[in-house]
């Protein structure tokens, strides 16, 4: 048995794709590449792989992890090329590493990610000062839905907020970076951040969805998932 960690962006029109429809995706693609997955035992087996965590619809990433086992050894570059030349526009491997066998999973290690904000052009950013003044709170207070039923239910976020700042990218266009919980143990939607945020600040989030891209995922300890031992 062989575990591998691939890397790979969701960008396009197949951000639109659900977390289901992608695993089917993948596992269609290594099928079709030759790519020979191991399979659970029991009555209903399925193939051994796993996403580190799932990507809400409508979201673009550039750091997206499929965990993987194999039947038989493939040589990492080996993966990465046949992978790519079989799936469709909008979904790239963009690097793959072999994981010594371990209980821990990429997705029970996942604690933060990174986060990459677009707005409709000319539309109004908080200021250093508002974003200051923000996360300077006692606590920062959002309701929402519970696990279980359709009670609304009070949090405080602010422990789940690392980072939140205003840069800009290589085109020059402001965006906003955030870096938050994510994972099975504790989990901030950006949305719901951006709804926080922007209250706060006295700025209408106009009807236009913002453009929201995950950017990397990391471990506990902050180094990227693709450290993962």
């Amino acid at each position: 048995m062989n575990r591998y960690l691939l890397k790979f962006e969701k960008t396009g029109q197949l951000r639109y794709t659900s977390h289901l429809d992608l695993l089917r995706l993948f596992r269609r693609t290594f099928k079709r590449v030759g790519i020979d997955l191991l399979y659970s035992q029991g009555f209903n087996p399925h193939p051994k792989m796993s996403f580190a965590q799932p990507l809400s619809l409508g979201y673009t990433s550039i750091g997206e992890y499929l965990e993987i086992e194999t039947r038989m050894p493939y040589n990492e570059s080996f993966l990465v090329d046949s992978m790519n030349s079989s799936l469709p526009y909008g979904v790239k491997v963009l690097a793959c590493r072999e994981i010594p066998d371990s209980p821990k999973t990429a997705a029970s290690l996942v604690r933060w990610a990174d986060y990459e904000v677009r707005l409709p052009e000319g539309h109004a950013f908080p200021t250093d000062l508002q974003l200051r003044l923000f996360l300077d709170q006692d606590a920062i207070l959002v309701s929402k839905r519970a696990k279980k039923g359709k009670e609304m239910v009070e949090i405080d976020i602010k422990p789940m907020i690392h980072e939140l700042q205003t840069a800009f990218d290589d085109d020059g266009k402001q965006v906003l970076t955030m870096k938050i919980r994510t994972g099975s143990e504790s989990n901030l939607n950006p949305e719901l951040l951006l709804g926080s945020l922007f209250d706060f600040s006295g700025i209408t989030l106009e009807k236009y969805e913002p453009q929201i891209m995950r950017v990397e995922m990391y471990r506990e300890d902050g180094r990227p998932l693709s450290s993962i031992e």
